[in-house]
């Protein structure tokens, strides 16, 4: 019997496994190296630095946590199309065939296709964990982040480079990665806007546009959509290997072992959210004084959910600021401040920039402060004071008179950095958490008149004439008189505003 006519032994276990490391090593240094993978990384690390987002402070942790799934999205999808492509390398060049030689069998070189996307998924993992210990070392981070949520990022990354194996065993074209790729983006954005329970089978649900909730009412599924996303990923490797010939017994219950993870996740994640937490978040909603922490400062009493106490301090300047503006009895006339949300619907509930949709003006003698602060923030807080001030009345409406001057002016000049801001605006709407002061072209020229001026001397002004310009009869033109500036002529576009 000659050499070539000797059967070929299998390997040890050992040396098998050493051989599978060994080729993966091999392919995730290529993986890496992937021109796809390369540019994705370098975009979804250098982003932040780009955009200028690093300079953001007053984070809210539960916020932070579901906002880092998004680049790993795109990372994932370019180790997809990477990894689908290394395994239809040896069908582009041809040396298919030569592999047959070779001790390890071809389901071996698949596990090890499938292992090679670790390295990968462990960058995105330091770069998630890096970038999240920086928010929450900024100076006002708040909130609660989810160990879970942080880690759906990375499992995203596994398993669209798994699948992009699995695709590669079960159709030989690069055609179908690139497929994969747009389906995904397809879906995930089609399943945005669909109930809760289905939404959560794509793997990345971003609830984006909606204000903060307290950690505690933001009840996202994220350990039993990890839990899915495990299952999925192992159930693809599983599944790829199966289609290499690996019908081993090992491989088989690894199957259905994570067939059996899958199919758990999806119902535990899809069951909606609990009767408790339902409960919590209309008391939050719909009561938000029985669940929330109140300090006094000053004549004004501060009430927030426990995880927001600590902005009270910078709250405090701003109204402050706008009282200071104020003439009497306004100006000490007691005030709370309550923070509210819309948690009806959980984090998909709500409106952009801190705007509480859907919920009823606050009593008098409240206003009302959101769950996003910043520049946007304290003039919202602003104009909420200011309308407090003037009118002690949150419904919505267009002041055609004196009030909305004075609120428009306080707004501007009690929010530090008000001015600068107004200033670079062409806008004559100022929003507030709760509603908007509105103003006609005509009052909107008083006020950047206004601007023009010394602050402390029209602030003088104001509180000298104050009972006058609060009355609900002081016209435009008579504030504008009554301090120092010329009011244009009325327009018939002014005259076409319902005026409250």
């Amino acid at each position: 019997m000659t050499v070539l006519d000797r059967p070929v032994q299998a390997p040890e276990s050992a040396g098998a496994v050493r051989a599978v490391l060994a080729l993966a090593r091999v392919e995730a240094r290529r993986l890496l190296l992937h021109p796809m993978v390369a540019i994705a990384l370098a975009g979804y690390l250098l982003w932040p630095l780009w955009s200028g987002s690093w300079r953001d402070t007053h984070q809210v942790l539960q916020e932070v946590d579901r906002e880092s799934q998004l680049g790993p999205l795109l990372v994932g999808l370019a180790g997809l199309l990477a990894a689908n492509s290394a395994v239809l390398r040896s069908l582009r060049h041809g040396t298919e065939a030569h592999f047959g030689v070779l001790v390890m069998p071809p389901w071996r070189r698949t596990v090890a296709h499938a292992l090679s996307v670790l390295p990968l998924t462990l960058v995105v993992a330091a770069a998630v964990a890096g970038m999240f210990a920086w928010e929450a070392t900024r100076p006002g981070a708040v909130g609660h982040a989810s160990g879970f949520e942080l880690a759906t990022g990375p499992l995203m990354v596994l398993f669209f480079g798994v699948l992009g194996v699995l695709l590669g065993r079960l159709v030989p074209s690069m055609f179908a990665g690139a497929t994969a790729v747009v389906a995904i983006l397809a879906v995930t954005f089609v399943f945005a806007v669909l109930p809760d329970g289905v939404r959560w089978l794509v793997p990345l649900v971003a609830d984006e546009g909606a204000a903060p909730l307290p950690s505690d009412l933001v009840g996202r599924p994220a350990r039993w959509h990890a839990l899915y996303l495990v299952g999925l990923t192992v159930l693809a490797g599983a599944v790829a290997a199966l289609a290499s010939g690996g019908r081993t017994a090992a491989v088989r219950a690894t199957a259905l072992g994570a067939l059996g993870v899958t199919v758990a996740g999806t119902v535990m994640q899809v069951t909606g959210p609990s009767a408790a937490l339902v409960e919590a978040r209309e008391r939050a909603t719909r009561d938000p004084a029985s669940v929330q922490e109140c300090l006094r400062r000053g004549t004004t009493t501060y009430c927030a959910f426990p995880e927001f106490v600590p902005w009270v301090d910078e709250w405090r300047v701003v109204v402050d600021g706008v009282r200071s503006l104020a003439g009497e009895p306004a100006a000490s006339r007691g005030l709370v401040v309550r923070q509210r949300v819309n948690a009806l619907d959980g984090p998909s509930g709500g409106g952009p920039s801190g705007i509480v949709e859907e919920l009823p003006p606050g009593p008098r003698g409240e206003v009302t402060v959101s769950t996003v602060w910043g520049d946007e923030g304290r003039l919202g807080l602003a104009v909420s004071v200011a309308r407090g001030m003037v009118v002690d009345d949150e419904n919505h409406g267009v002041y055609c008179d004196a009030r909305g001057v004075l609120m428009m002016w306080m707004a501007v000049n009690g929010a530090p950095g008000g001015r600068a801001a107004f200033a670079r605006t062409q806008t004559s709407t100022l929003w507030s958490p709760l509603l908007e002061i509105r103003l006609r072209d005509r009052e909107n020229a008083v006020v950047r008149a206004l601007l023009e001026r010394p602050a402390a001397e029209v602030a003088r002004q104001v509180k000298a004439s104050w009972a006058e310009l609060v009355r609900p009869d002081a016209s435009t033109d008579r504030v504008a008189a009554l301090l120092g500036v010329t009011a244009p002529a009325e327009t018939a576009a002014d005259r076409e505003w319902r005026c409250a």
